[in-house]
């Protein structure tokens, strides 16, 4: 997932420090070849969701640069899709710098990159990349094992698409939970809420479940992975049964040594989006390509106890987790 985007950037480095070095050389006095110009003070910075939907417009808005003697400060961007430098504002001109742009139409990812520049001083500059998403079926996801034609749920309080599947007794949802009412978006990015679902605090999950619907108990992914008597236990092989060979935006996401066999038995279909932690309001999340977790509605003193998948086992394990701060995916069964 996270490999092409890697790739992607440094390539993007390499053009924006040619871009630097051309511009460092633009600012020599004329008749001495050592003189440099001053930089311009602070540290820029704007603000750009991780993710983001095919097309989809923003403003965006600079800060953090200063002239060393107050004087007025330009802006000008580029973005890696397009060669053009685009000058929103001069030294003199009014605004604050800010661009609206619309981002590409083809999933990918990309860069923009803003500069703040003066005269007789050495501009300044700062990039975000982001990945452009197709959260339509087999869009960005391809091989989650949910087809355009399977048993559907629409869930009235938001619109939210879930597929269906029986196994062990019970009607499942095939993909993440991603309720907009609570939890929070993967990468605080809203554009991956179909994808990767919400992530959820156990007090959260226990009660956002649609009508009709209820949190998983430990038992019920017992009983998912054929395994009656395994609630509390770890679910030895059955990790392949719970998998969907799954790739996002091209790039496989489950990759095991030694290697595991994805079935996808119970059409479950876990996707490895990891989990989260919520440091005072800050998401941290981890673990990308490597976990799958799902809550459970059991719990244990203080802690609510989830299963999760680890990318190099082949055993399904429980664990339990702050029921504040520790933020996973949420899957519902239907009520009987």
């Amino acid at each position: 997932m996270f490999k092409t985007k890697r790739m992607k950037l440094k390539n993007v480095l390499i053009i924006f420090s040619t871009v630097a070095i051309t511009l460092l050389q633009g600012c020599h006095k004329k008749g001495d070849d050592t003189a440099i110009s001053p930089t311009l003070d602070g540290t820029m910075a704007f603000d750009m969701p991780l993710f983001v939907l095919p097309g989809e417009e923003f403003t965006l808005t600079p800060r953090g640069a200063s002239h060393p003697k107050g004087g007025g400060i330009g802006y000008y961007w580029f973005s890696s899709w397009h060669t053009v430098r685009d000058t929103v504002k001069t030294e003199t001109g009014p605004g604050d710098g800010s661009w609206t742009v619309s981002v590409p139409q083809s999933t990918g990812t990309y860069t923009i990159t803003s500069f703040a520049y003066a005269s007789e001083y050495t501009s300044i500059s700062t990039f975000r990349s982001f990945t452009v998403v197709d959260p339509s079926l087999d869009g960005s996801l391809k091989g989650a094992g949910y087809q355009s034609d399977s048993v559907k749920f629409v869930d009235h309080r938001d619109g939210g698409v879930y597929y269906l599947a029986t196994a062990g007794g019970n009607v499942w949802m095939q993909n993440n939970l991603y309720y907009s009412g609570a939890g929070v978006s993967y990468e605080d990015s809203k554009a991956m809420d179909p994808i990767a679902g919400r992530f959820y605090n156990w007090n959260e999950a226990t009660k956002v479940c649609p009508e009709g619907w209820r949190l998983p108990t430990d038992a019920d992914f017992a009983a998912l992975c054929d395994d009656p008597e395994g609630a509390g236990m770890i679910l030895v092989g059955a990790a392949g049964s719970m998998m969907a060979d799954v790739y996002f935006n091209g790039s496989k996401m489950w990759t095991f040594w030694p290697d595991v066999k994805i079935t996808n038995a119970t059409k479950f279909s876990a996707v490895p989006m990891g989990y989260g932690i919520d440091q005072e309001g800050n998401h941290k999340f981890v673990g990308t390509n490597e976990y799958a977790v799902f809550w459970t509605s059991s719990q244990e003193g203080d802690t609510g106890i989830y299963r999760y998948i680890y990318v190099d086992k082949k055993d399904v394990f429980p664990a339990a987790g702050d029921k504040d701060s520790f933020l996973a995916s949420v899957r519902c069964v239907k009520e009987k």
